[in-house]
């Protein structure tokens, strides 16, 4: 079974992450096909529009950690980052369609997506001080640019979910609709940039990624930089992590040391 289906004829194709079974959680394997996709994607010579999706009643409910915490774990991180880049650099506008859950990692595909779309009970939010995870600095960086300082430490330090009402007020989402008018919903917004002067909406695209590429904290401040690389790197490797997944597949509150 593919990971990745990819649908549509006309100016908007649908990239589907295909493991339902997994609640499409990320492996390096997943990561990779959604890379692959998205360098497909721009072969469709019709194609103005590109609509991630997950199949199934759930979006994406994040890492696999599963996978994460095996052998593949020093390899995963390299290969979610080159697949969130590939999404926020891609050419073609990118709309997020998400129902269920964007979780974790799953939510932060929707952010590098220029829009996201969401059913009103979908449930979002990055739980990473759940679990014993600090997110990289780009993540960090896309998050404020999306919803501001007060909200982005709402989201990363007390992991608070939001559901797809609630997502719209502090930008985390585009526009929110019924479960039922989801794809309907996302369909007209992918169509109606759709119709619009691909030349207009690839340069504002590259324009405005140009400008938060020049305003990068890697770039004005390497410092800094290098530290939240440490604290990633640190984190990864720290036994608060284990616990954490293991508190949550135990579906009971970690105990966390801070080591």
């Amino acid at each position: 079974m593919s990971l990745v289906t990819t649908t549509g004829a006309g100016p908007v194709l649908t990239i589907e992450l295909n493991r339902p079974e997994a609640r499409n959680a990320l492996s390096l394997e997943l990561c990779d096909a959604i890379v692959e996709a998205l360098d497909e994607a721009n072969h469709h010579n019709a194609a103005r529009v590109v609509v991630v999706a997950g199949a199934g009643p759930v979006f994406c409910s994040g890492a696999d950690f599963a996978a994460v915490s095996g052998p593949e774990g020093v390899d995963f991180l390299p290969a979610f980052e080159r697949m969130l880049e590939a999404v926020w650099g891609h050419r073609l506008p990118t709309v997020a369609r998400i129902q269920g859950a964007a979780l974790g990692g799953g939510l932060q595909l929707a952010t590098v997506c220029d829009f996201r779309v969401a059913a009103s009970d979908a449930r979002l939010g990055i739980p990473s001080s759940r679990l014993g995870v600090v997110v990289n600095l780009e993540n960090v960086e896309r998050l404020v640019e999306l919803v501001g300082i007060a909200r982005a430490k709402e989201v990363l330090m007390t992991g608070t979910t939001f559901s797809g009402a609630d997502a719209l007020q502090p930008g985390l989402v585009s526009e929110v609709c019924a479960p039922h008018e989801l794809e309907g919903t996302t369909e007209r917004m992918a169509l109606a940039i759709a119709a619009l002067a691909p030349l207009s909406v690839q340069g504002a695209k590259r324009a405005i990624r140009a400008i938060a590429g020049e305003r990068s904290v890697r770039r004005l401040n390497p410092e800094a930089a290098l530290e939240v690389d440490a604290l990633v790197a640190e984190a990864y490797a720290s036994d608060d992590l284990g616990e954490g997944i293991r508190a949550m597949s135990e579906r009971r509150p970690p105990d966390f040391t801070g080591s």
